[in-house]
């Protein structure tokens, strides 16, 4: 623990049961409990992460809205960011507190 200065966390963001073509194959999907694992890791990020370190999360919200993900983490996030033609896209920054 209290490992890294930065971190990126950028999981699968397309389910199962809607997933196909080149970009499930490529970059996953999610399956089963994903609500689970993906409070399992971000609480790995926040882990590895130094006090005053930073982790980026992307997240697309082609299938579940960022809010929804965002309250899998009890951490706030300091700032968050769109992109991509739809606005779909986020980049959310958080700050690991000091000790």
């Amino acid at each position: 623990s209290d490992t890294f200065d930065h971190v990126i966390f950028d999981p699968p963001h397309i389910i199962e049961s809607s997933a196909s073509g080149n970009v499930a194959k490529t970059y996953g999907v999610l399956r089963g409990e994903w609500r689970e694992e993906l409070r399992s890791g971000f609480a790995e990020c926040f882990r590895v992460l130094r006090p005053g370190g930073t982790l980026i999360f992307k997240w697309n919200e082609l299938h579940i809205p960022v809010n929804e993900i965002l309250a899998l983490t009890p951490n706030k996030p300091l700032y968050g960011h769109r992109s991509g033609k739809a606005s779909k896209t986020h980049w959310v920054a958080f700050l690991k507190p000091n000790a």
